[in-house]
């Protein structure tokens, strides 16, 4: 029986009965042997009683174990016998008639005699003419062997005998969909607009229909009916409305959004638009629903994927909106820590300290380990390292020493936000930093020590992207000492960019081959985040591109230079100039074809001019 999980529900069928039939499967005691006829005898009672209970043993159960063997052979001969036996009861069982069709389908296909399944099936459905499993196996197995004609009558049969259903229309055209034949489905679903009176009871599958055929308003149309009597298809649609062209998305939102506003159409068109790369017109579209629980848990489950994208200023924005709506600790500490990640200091704070209804006595405990970090972590960005050294302490009594340790690193970053290296370093010494890698590279680093810092940061157990950035300059600067590096850096640490950039682009002149490494980086710090608006950007554009073109100018061998085109190209992009973008990104992969970087300059050059989406 082990085989049966695969099986899944249907599987409970076979447990019942074999349950059912424990006890006449039980071996007949043995008899005292008398000799030797009488030992013949007992070995011949003791064979019966074991054919027996094999013969007891229900055939279904026979056939899960033989299809899980892959014996095809015998699992048909299984399965065909719990049909016979269903057959001949009074009133068949339908589900065990099902079960035991289906799997005989797949026991025959494996073995090169589907069609054999024919006069069966004719069989099940004398008794059982509107048996929806037998009708559907009739036509799929006469397409499958090229009887058109033979499938046309089947399906006029099944509408004879379950008139005014949808099924025969909804089963046969599903089939076509999938062997191809998208124009004898179209004449199907039209058929059945005509003799039902809607298309309403098959609108999933004439919304597939025009998927094939690229039909897509009257896709998005279909989907949005189907959904009110289907909701189940809601990733069909997905998956089938994602692949639209640029072209016709359009189209689609103004179908989703119409009007009246309900959760499943606005659902589906907010998955899209997050597929799409828009996670802020999704949010807009999902925050417009009437709120109930439904929407809510939409709200919760649409968070927790912009927050696996990173989405964090949409992820704040959702946390935020289900905290008004639903208040819990939980989520208040996951839109304070969406808004510290979406480089919101000032908000997570707010959100930190927001008054919430206390329901018992331990929430103090679970406020000070869940939300203490995010608050310590806030106060460091905005410089207020004192302040967050006063909140550890307030909230002495409610940590143990596991969440004193999680809060050292927090607040050696905290100090370091503040420049002071010298409370930074007590901090250290005050924890179990003192070894630590990471810390101590960082600290060698803005001391204007190179080789440490080389040393200790290679070996640093995380990898993130200042990690990197760093770690990147330092393998390309030769040096040992540098003070002017380090203050470089520490200038970054305190969120100073404007400065660090101005520091980094004062020492390439002096760093010699490192040159290009020190200008890219400067022109990243110069360079608008991407979520930022061109309008108000344009000098920190302006900034960037003229170090990008001084090292293409300067350095057009170095490995800077693909990537300096690479972001030019982006940044143009970004501003509106769409010409100078295409000939940054063709640049890009005419002079460096054999840059790692050509992959991601193609295909943004692609979707740029909208050959893909």
């Amino acid at each position: 029986m082990a085989g049966c999980r695969r099986w899944g529900l249907l599987c409970l069928l076979v447990v019942s009965a074999v349950a059912a039939l424990a006890p006449s499967a039980r071996p007949l005691p043995a008899q005292p042997r008398t000799g030797g006829t009488g030992g013949s005898a007992a070995a011949t009672a003791t064979a019966s009683a074991t054919a027996s209970a094999q013969d007891s043993i229900d055939p279904l159960a026979k056939a899960f174990d033989a299809e899980d063997k892959n014996d095809l052979r015998r699992a048909a001969d299984a399965y065909r016998l719990v049909i016979e036996r269903a057959l001949a009861m009074p009133i068949p069982d339908g589900d065990r008639l099902a079960i035991a069709l289906l799997g005989l389908e797949r026991s025959w296909a494996g073995t090169g005699a589907r069609d054999s399944l024919l006069p069966l099936v004719q069989r099940v459905l004398i008794v059982r003419p509107t048996d929806p499993i037998a009708r559907t196996l009739q036509l799929r197995t006469l397409l499958s062997v090229n009887q058109d004609d033979g499938a046309r009558q089947a399906f006029l049969d099944w509408r004879r005998a379950d008139r005014d259903q949808a099924a025969p229309y909804r089963e046969y055209a599903k089939l076509l969909l999938d062997a191809g034949r998208a124009r004898a489905a179209d004449s199907l679903l039209a058929e059945a607009g005509r003799q039902l009176g809607s298309l309403n009871a098959v609108s999933g599958e004439a919304a597939q229909l025009h998927v094939a055929m690229a039909r897509w308003n009257s896709a998005a149309i279909a989907f949005r009916e189907a959904l009110t009597q289907q909701p189940y298809l809601e990733t069909s649609a997905l998956y089938a409305l994602a692949r639209a062209p640029i072209a016709t998305r359009d189209s689609i939102r103004t179908v989703l959004q119409a009007p009246p506003v309900r959760l499943l159409p606005r659902r589906l068109l907010a998955s899209l638009e997050t597929f799409w790369g828009e996670p802020r017109r999704a949010w807009t579209l999902l925050s417009s629903v009437p709120v109930d629980d439904s929407t809510l848990a939409s709200w919760q489950e649409f968070g927790e994927r912009v927050e696996g994208a990173q989405s964090w200023q949409v992820a704040r924005d959702v946390w935020g909106a289900l905290l008004d709506r639903r208040p819990s600790l939980a989520t208040q500490a996951r839109a304070a820590q969406a808004a510290l990640k979406a480089g919101d200091a000032a908000g997570a704070l707010a959100i930190v300290r927001r008054t919430m209804p206390d329901r018992d006595s331990t929430i103090a405990t679970a406020k000070a380990r869940l939300l203490l970090p995010i608050e310590v972590a806030a106060l460091g960005e905005l410089g207020r390292a004192a302040e967050a050294q006063q909140r550890i302490e307030a909230n002495g009594a409610a940590l143990d020493a596991t969440a004193r340790a999680d809060l050292a690193p927090l607040m050696v970053n905290a100090w370091l936000r503040r420049g002071d290296l010298e409370q930074a370093r007590r901090a250290v010494q005050a924890s179990d930093l003192a070894d630590d890698d990471e810390t101590l590279g960082w600290l060698a680093l803005y001391d204007g020590d190179l080789a440490t810092a080389r040393k200790r940061l290679v070996r640093a157990e995380t990898r993130r992207p200042e990690l990197v950035d760093a770690l990147g300059l330092l393998a390309r600067v030769r040096i040992d000492r540098s003070a002017g590096m380090g203050q470089a850096f520490l200038t970054l640490a305190r969120r100073d960019t404007a400065a660090a950039a101005a520091r980094f682009l004062a020492l390439a002149d002096s760093t010699g081959d490192a040159a290009p490494a020190l200008l890219g980086m400067a022109a990243r710090l110069m360079a608008p985040p991407a979520t930022a608006r061109a309008a108000t950007t344009t000098a920190g554009w302006h900034a960037a591109q003229a170090v990008w073109a001084r090292i293409l100018t300067s350095y057009p061998r170095s490995p800077d230079a693909p990537d300096a085109l690479l972001a030019s190209a982006r940044a143009a992009a970004a501003s509106g100039d769409r010409t100078a973008a295409i000939a940054h990104y063709e640049r890009l992969l005419i002079d460096y074809p054999t840059s790692a970087l050509l992959p991601q300059g193609r295909r943004e050059l692609e979707r740029l001019k909208g050959t893909i989406p």
